[in-house]
């Protein structure tokens, strides 16, 4: 896949150096990864809408290139969750012992930008479970660091390395939740 990345990256560029707002490697990674978690039903237009953060007419061979090579990047994140033996990595895994590394940052947010498209059917059920899932990804993204409860993470730069080194365990666990069969899944009792 390292030919994968190289040309998404080479076709992304253009795009990130006129609008910053474009999705990078790993934040197409974290949005693509978000998707495999939670299917949601988008359009070639809206997808890349998201990823460009902007509405772009590709031309029919640009198009069909990025569309080949997302094809690429999903089948390998999909296989991730589904192999025992190697699992699901992050496009940024070296970076992870830097929780304020922009890779990582840039990973979460495509995360999250995938999250928002379809917000509701992350929360259809399980919502306490996905919630607390959630909580680390949107800590490293950056996004929400306005907010009283982020803040106070933040002063504890112990917890905050803690939180960010268990994101891949974590998307694992919601991959479980949104795709391993009912009979699959670890039983917990109910809360009374």
């Amino acid at each position: 896949m390292p030919n994968t990345r190289a040309s998404l990256e080479t076709f992304l560029q253009p795009f990130s150096e006129k609008n910053e707002g474009t999705l990078d490697y790993h934040g197409l990674h974290g949005f693509l990864t978000a998707l495999t978690i939670c299917p949601t039903d988008l359009t070639e237009h809206e997808r890349n809408e998201s990823v460009f953060d902007q509405k772009v007419d590709l031309p029919a061979e640009q198009a069909k290139e990025l569309n080949r090579l997302i094809q690429e990047v999903q089948t390998t994140i999909d296989r991730g969750f589904n192999d025992e033996e190697e699992g699901f990595s992050l496009s940024c895994e070296a970076e992870l012992e830097d929780h304020d590394d922009d890779a990582l940052a840039n990973w979460c947010t495509g995360f999250m930008v995938a999250h928002f498209l379809n917000e509701d059917a992350w929360f259809i059920s399980n919502e306490q479970e996905v919630c607390e899932l959630l909580l680390p990804i949107m800590l490293a993204s950056g996004l929400f660091d306005d907010e009283q409860e982020f803040k106070d993470i933040r002063k504890n730069e112990e917890l905050v390395e803690d939180m960010c080194s268990q994101i891949p365990e974590v998307l694992m666990e919601l991959y479980l939740v949104f795709n391993a069969p009912e009979e699959k899944k670890p039983f917990k009792p109910k809360r009374r």
